[in-house]
């Protein structure tokens, strides 16, 4: 497959933002833990997208298991009646399941595949997905035996545009990459880990690759509020069940960051834009669950790209991430 979709952005970079919807699903509990960011209405949630549209954004990413579809269906809605159905690029991904006792887990089959795809056309009220992407598959999945036979017959039905993979981890995505499955990652990249650079960047298939910027405000650790105030999650935030040891690394090195809180827009304006301006990234998207944070993303997209000095500063400052984080060799 050749880019077709995300690689109409260009590098400047307010073309280059996006807007992610895992937030818009609710707080999702299952067997009792929040997989989602915790209530929010819908009112609140057409706003959001209704605020991204009317600046100019026009990627829109989702899932089908955010909100247990719930996503989806915003999106749907937002898309049809603020009459931009033809001009956004909406991404969304399959493969996590909701299973009859309760628990979840994952179904990559093609018939899983055709049977999501259709339920997704139906949530969203298009007739195409732009980008379709397997959602986290195991870092080892077995490309060499998976068939991408079903993706390029939706292709070839016009059903979805691009295909690939929003991965675990970026050494889940070296592997996609590694296979040449696809034309799309999705990967974890921000001023904190910043692996992407060191794993992705000079991969001799890169250039083939449409590459989504995820979670670049480092799951809101990235803020000026928790430059001075302890994290404080809600039971229906995902993030109140994250490892003290991943919340402490987090704070403390966000923390090391203080010095773009002096800059136009604060640290997490700055912070976001450190991601859009990597080069071989196609565009970001930052969650929200107000108005007032998309208005923030749309003013970092807005800002000046960091001069070569702030880089080096922010690499000085965060030189990797936790050994943990890391694959045991």
């Amino acid at each position: 497959m050749t880019k077709a979709s995300i690689h109409r952005f260009s590098n400047r970079l307010h073309q280059k933002l996006g807007l992610g919807t895992w937030q818009l699903g609710g707080p999702n509990i299952v067997q009792g833990k929040a997989m989602g960011w915790g209530e929010i209405s819908e009112e609140e949630s057409l706003a959001i997208l209704s605020a991204a549209l009317e600046t100019g954004i026009q990627f829109i990413d989702t899932a089908d298991s955010y909100g247990k579809g719930l996503s989806e269906i915003i999106v749907g809605k937002a898309l049809r009646e603020l009459s931009y159905p033809q001009d956004i690029i909406v991404c969304t991904k399959f493969g996590n399941v909701y299973l009859s006792d309760g628990t979840t887990g994952q179904d990559f089959s093609p018939e899983h595949l055709f049977a999501s795809v259709k339920a997704s056309l139906q949530r969203l009220q298009r007739e195409h997905i732009d980008v379709l992407l397997l959602h986290s598959p195991p870092d080892n999945f077995d490309w060499a035996n998976y068939d991408r036979a079903p993706f390029e017959d939706l292709v070839s039905q016009g059903l979805i545009r691009q295909y690939g993979v929003s991965s675990k981890s970026v050494y889940g995505a070296k592997r996609v990459m590694d296979a040449g499955f696809g034309s799309v990652i999705e990967v974890i990249y921000n001023a904190l880990d910043r692996r992407v650079d060191e794993i992705l960047s000079s991969h001799p298939h890169q250039a083939a690759y449409d590459i989504i910027g995820r979670v670049p405000l480092g799951s809101g650790f990235l803020s000026d509020r928790l430059l001075t105030e302890d994290p404080q999650f809600g039971e229906d935030d995902y993030r109140s069940h994250m490892a003290d040891r991943d919340k402490n690394w987090m704070v403390e090195n966000a923390r090391k960051l203080v010095f773009l809180a002096d800059l136009p827009g604060g640290l997490s304006a700055n912070a976001l834009r450190f991601t859009l301006q990597n080069p071989i990234i196609s565009v970001v998207i930052p969650g929200a669950r107000s108005v007032a944070q998309v208005q923030s993303n749309v003013l970092a997209a807005n800002l000046p790209a960091l001069s070569e000095a702030y880089i080096h500063h922010i690499e000085q400052s965060v030189p990797s991430v936790p050994d943990w984080w890391k694959p045991s060799k």
